[in-house]
């Protein structure tokens, strides 16, 4: 009985719970694997090429390029008179003095929609980058 007592008393002082070992192993596989797979997260940014010291002074300001319409359709550029045909060459020539690609186009109220299209017609074949349109107030 004596060995029996024993026994018992040996079973009552080990702790019978369940093994954790390959539990704690799949957490720390799934850990490392979460840790690889990760894609960090770069900031993102805009390329930007500065110009050389030398290159930002030699900048000219740009100019605004006016390009008036009155209502009976005579189109001005920089006070000038110009004739529709010669309109093209006339807008290519004002860019280069302007050093500017855009335009403004300030059409009278009264005006005829034919010579705004005929202006916005010769802008596009002088490789005008942008037009803007304004209203010139009938006095």
């Amino acid at each position: 009985m004596a060995l029996v007592l024993s026994r018992k008393r040996e079973s009552l002082t080990r702790d019978e719970g369940p093994d954790l070992t390959p539990l704690i192993d799949c957490v720390f596989l799934l850990l490392i694997f979460f840790m690889v797979t990760t894609v960090f997260i770069h900031s993102k940014g805009l390329d930007v090429d500065l110009p050389a010291q030398s290159e930002a002074t030699e900048q000219q300001e740009k100019k605004d390029i006016n390009i008036l319409i009155d209502a009976q359709g005579r189109i001005q550029i920089s006070g000038e008179d110009v004739v529709p045909e010669a309109l093209v060459e006339r807008i290519k020539r004002a860019m280069k003095e302007a050093n500017n690609d855009n335009i403004i186009i300030q059409g009278h109220v009264d005006v005829a929609q034919e010579y705004v299209v005929l202006v916005v017609d010769a802008a596009k074949a002088a490789d005008v980058a942008g037009i803007a349109f304004a209203k010139e107030e009938a006095p």
